[in-house]
């Protein structure tokens, strides 16, 4: 997680603020609960624009260089920018693991490589040569790393703790826990009046969230 300059500026709380415009929009667009994406954002910068970790990751999402190129962002310090395009990527995310929430966002901390090879245990080799699960353990996905589980842990936290005035009401949604594919799922939640609707743990799959349309 990023690393921040210690210089006088806006409160946590103001920062969160100026944001959350961006994220609600950004999250709309592409079709994900804004607060899956504001979790994200405490979790890697804590809202700051200016944001440096000591692996090179960058702004309020923290994007590695190969991430941001991948997704046309020019400057990971462009709050606008760099906002969408990690509602973006994390719908992705949740579209190539199922709508499992638990495993999008440990690939957005490890690497979707990674995340596939604790599903198969099927070793993966970097282009430098390093060997990512190279006993071939098979633990559902989430990398058996601290601060992986760590960081998933807490966004999950994060994300069931924001209130549903997140969300506007016209945004169709449920959610379960069978998993199915589909091109045109929406990954927001339901806030309409009598809804509480939130992830479910899977009782067959502890520790798995996913989140699911009809």
């Amino acid at each position: 997680m990023a690393q921040v300059r210690r210089e006088p500026g806006p409160s946590l709380q103001v920062r969160a603020q100026q944001l959350e415009p961006l994220i609600i929009e950004s999250a709309r667009r592409y079709g994900i609960d804004p607060r899956i994406l504001s979790a994200v954002c405490f979790i890697e910068s804590r809202y700051r624009l200016d944001a440096i970790s000591p692996k090179g990751a960058r702004g309020p999402m923290q994007f590695m260089p190969d991430t941001a190129r991948r997704y046309g962002l020019r400057d990971p310090h462009d709050a606008r920018a760099a906002i969408d395009a990690a509602a973006h990527y994390l719908r992705d995310l949740l579209v190539r693991f199922d709508g499992r929430l638990d495993l999008a966002l440990a690939a957005y901390n490890a690497g979707e490589g990674t995340v596939d090879s604790f599903l198969t245990g099927r070793p993966l080799r970097l282009a430098g040569g390093k060997v990512i699960n190279p006993s071939g353990l098979v633990t559902g996905g989430i990398p058996p790393y601290r601060e992986t589980r760590a960081y998933v842990d807490s966004a999950i936290a994060l994300f069931l703790s924001r209130p549903a005035r997140w969300l506007k009401p016209h945004l169709p949604v449920s959610t379960n826990t069978k998993g199915r594919r589909s091109s045109t799922r929406n990954f927001s939640f339901d806030v309409s009046a009598n809804s509480k609707a939130q992830p479910v743990r899977d009782k067959t799959d502890t520790g798995t969230f996913f989140i699911e349309v009809p």
